[in-house]
């Protein structure tokens, strides 16, 4: 009988695995130690966060947390390191694993409260404890013990809820047989595959979907959640012919649209391996990736739509034209009151240590005499998109940037008018600025280490010019660079898929952080602060979708913000969310 397919996805995975014929793992207190380092290695490599653990005799329960679809090798990274260790101390040769591990997929926040409950009591259930907490080897007894936890479970929700009074009443009582019955029914999970692709049926409600959600990108992300459109149209109070027609007219499918020739739209994680198949055979192509991942675009350059034009430095594929009429614009932001509501919720979650730094956005409708493609045309920035008359950005921010085997990165953060009275030196000597870039730089030389080696800053803090309408603005960035493997071009997506969302425009930590986005800001960004870029087969250059403008039901947002730490003052940051409502001609 073949076994059960691994669940693979992004999220939260209970692991387990034993000595082969359950013979011990853990000789003595030292491997403990040696496991859960090798353990927090894997997770700084594989960006995942371990957020319990129990370690027994002869196996070991896991609860982590991924943020890609790299589960499988997070576990070779450690099953075959601490094999290598413990069979060289042991003086043995052969499997030193049962098997390859056993993974449960958790797909609802009930299920993870009573798995820790069920991991931490294990040692009870062994009789080797009387109570949670007094078996050392498991993250309930550091924290009752004021123990230092590993570096790996600093963003654990558990060591972050959990305190020495509390232990007991949240994870002390037993689970009863109900709780038991819900463990057993996770391991039945019904797994989705399409085109190679695996994914769980039913993870969200019909309501859960289309809550907050623009409603065709809802109805796209409920077909992959196995719903039929039978099930939408019912739940939508529609005829089905309709949602089939929007799901034939969106633009925004599993698969390439059938109904559209050379479409090049997709929705993750089918487009990654595109990306990676272009890469493989050097075929020049541009991507263009929204900023949560959901829509992605990718089409080979000589097939390129007529309508899509970019520019990322001296690459572009239009003509050069200088402006010969005068324009209007006029903005209507954000009222500050709205903007310190928001501003204060950022700073309760900093004070309360889920974030450090995050990058609040807002949109606001701006009126122009220019249609986006003459905006486009005329915009002086380094890196430059316009997209089939729905939305342009003309960033100064690059992604990242790979020639040869080195990839380079180059954050912003900091900014300030260039014509104010030594406005280098002040913004150089500003400590908030300071501490923000310093957060940025440490985060994204972090993601680069993720798929590079040898990360080293070789810049920091240097300062530009860039125009802003009328302005000029001083602008402080970094460059990080990295060694990559010789093959990377074979995996460009992969390598894409591990960096994104950017740093510069989420915050730090990462994973908390965009979970505080999402429930802070009051829209959806869509494709503003996604990357694009492009691969000529030999390289390859990218922008940050900054200074964004989008066209929704005729009308034309503007989309902006900036960076939020525990020093930031809300008029201020406000100040300079208005600043960057601009054209920069």
């Amino acid at each position: 009988m073949p076994r059960r397919p691994r669940i693979d996805l992004a999220g939260y995975h209970h692991v387990i695995n034993r000595g082969v014929n359950r013979s011990d793992i853990f000789i003595e207190d030292g491997d403990y130690e040696v496991f859960l380092g090798i353990v927090c290695k894997a997770c700084k490599a594989y960006g995942v966060v371990l957020h319990d653990y129990c370690l027994m005799s002869n196996h070991f329960h896991l609860l982590v947390e991924t943020s890609r679809e790299n589960l499988s090798l997070f576990m070779k990274h450690i099953n075959s390191n601490y094999a290598i260790y413990a069979n060289k101390k042991q003086k043995r040769s052969g499997h030193f694993w049962q098997g390859r591990f056993y993974s449960r997929y958790i797909n609802s926040e009930a299920y993870y409260y009573t798995l820790i409950r069920y991991i931490e009591q294990n040692p009870i259930e062994a009789g080797l404890a009387t109570r949670v907490g007094e078996y050392p080897y498991t993250l309930a007894a550091l924290i009752a013990n004021g123990q230092t936890p590993p570096s790996c479970t600093l963003h654990s929700k558990l060591l972050a809820e959990l305190d020495y009074e509390n232990i007991q009443e949240m994870i002390g009582v037993a689970l009863n047989d109900e709780e038991l019955k819900t463990l057993s029914e996770i391991q039945k999970q019904k797994v989705l595959t399409h085109d190679g692709t695996k994914s769980i049926a039913f993870s969200k409600t019909l309501g859960q979907h289309f809550r907050g959600k623009e409603r065709n990108h809802a109805i796209s992300l409920a077909l992959q959640d196995g719903y039929t459109q039978a099930n939408i149209a019912k739940h939508l109070g529609v005829s089905r012919s309709l949602v089939s027609k929007i799901v034939k007219n969106s633009g925004i499918f599993s698969t390439p649209d059938p109904y559209k020739k050379n479409s090049g739209v997709f929705s993750t994680p089918d487009p990654y391996k595109m990306i990676d198949k272009l890469g493989k055979s050097r075929t020049p192509f541009l991507f263009i990736i929204s900023y949560d991942q959901s829509k992605i675009f990718v089409q080979a350059l000589d097939k390129l739509d007529k309508d899509i034009y970019y520019k990322l430095e001296d690459w572009r594929n239009y003509p050069v034209k200088k402006r010969t009429k005068d324009f209007t614009f006029s903005k209507s932001p954000v009222a500050f009151t709205t903007y310190k509501k928001a501003f204060n919720k950022i700073l309760k979650q900093i004070r309360s240590g889920n974030t450090y730094l995050l990058n609040l956005t807002f949109k606001t409708p701006i009126e122009t005499n220019y249609s986006l493609k003459e905006i486009f045309t005329y915009a002086r920035a380094k890196f430059k998109l316009y997209f089939k008359d729905e939305f342009i950005c003309f960033s100064p921010e690059r992604f990242v940037e790979i020639v040869g085997e080195t990839i380079a990165t180059y954050p912003m953060k900091g900014t300030i008018d260039a014509n104010i009275s030594q406005a280098k030196e002040k913004i150089l000597a500003d400590e908030k600025e300071m501490a923000e870039h310093v957060m940025i730089v440490d985060l994204m030389r972090n993601d680069l280490g993720i798929v590079g080696s040898k990360v080293k800053v070789e810049k920091f803090r240097y300062v530009e010019k860039i125009k802003a309408g009328k302005k000029e603005l001083l602008q402080v960035s970094s460059k990080i660079t990295a060694k990559l493997p010789e093959d990377w071009r074979d995996n460009i997506g992969s390598l894409l898929s591990q960096l994104l969302p950017a740093g510069s425009i989420t915050g730090t930590p990462k994973k908390s952080t965009v979970d505080i986005i999402n429930q802070v800001e009051n829209f959806d960004r869509g494709f503003y602060t996604g990357v694009f870029g492009v691969f000529d087969g030999e390289s390859l250059r990218s922008g940050v979708m900054i200074r964004f403008i989008e066209k929704e039901k005729g009308k034309l947002y503007y989309k902006s913000g900036g960076g939020i730490t525990i020093d930031s003052d809300a008029k201020l940051e406000h100040n300079e969310l208005v600043d960057k409502i601009y054209l920069p001609f």
